[in-house]
């Protein structure tokens, strides 16, 4: 008697096979473009601009309410909160106020600073000491007013741009990268 061979099946995948490889595929390619912001965006400059927005809106609001100066001083690669203090006639960090420690900025982010349309070289540091402090280039006053700047952070290699315009009543514009002003 004759045994029954199991059916041989031919080389290849099978309709559903491609189709779970093509979805899955699908899947990475969409969240890799999100990821690496090709939709226009980046998400880690808009990050840095929020949080130059809240330090900025806070140390504002702190000026009122104490009465005094405050100033934020721009660096090639980072920004500070300073304070003007009138008995010892020159501006100074705030210590043990963490929102108002130097903030460094992420890397490959570059900012150009506009004052009143004038631009201002961020060049080198110059060490911060007693007799030679930091000083500020925006000045947030105890009225409410600030001076009138354009912040720019540029993200290097790219033409991404997040744009945060200072008006002299104090508030702020941020325009994230890729929308227009």
């Amino acid at each position: 008697m004759r045994r029954a061979r199991p059916a041989r099946r031919d080389a290849g995948f099978t309709l559903v096979e491609i189709l779970v490889v093509v979805v899955i595929m699908a899947v990475l390619t969409t969240v890799a473009v999100l990821s690496i912001g090709l939709l226009g965006s980046d998400r880690g400059l808009e990050a840095e601009g929020d949080r130059y927005a809240d330090v900025v809106a806070a140390a504002s609001e702190q000026a009122g309410l104490e009465g005094r100066d405050f100033g934020i001083w721009i660096g090639p690669d980072r920004y500070e909160v300073r304070a003007y203090v009138a008995r010892h006639q020159r501006w100074e960090t705030l210590p043990d106020d963490r929102l108002y420690e130097t903030h460094e900025l992420p890397a490959g982010v570059v900012p150009h600073l506009e004052l009143e349309g004038k631009v201002v070289l961020l060049g080198r540091d110059k060490p911060d000491t007693p007799e030679t402090p930091r000083t500020p280039q925006v000045l947030l006053f105890a009225s409410g007013d600030s001076s009138a700047y354009r912040l720019d952070l540029v993200r290097d290699g790219t033409n991404a741009t997040l744009s945060v315009e200072g008006h002299a009543d104090g508030t702020l514009s941020v325009t994230a990268p890729g929308k227009a002003p």
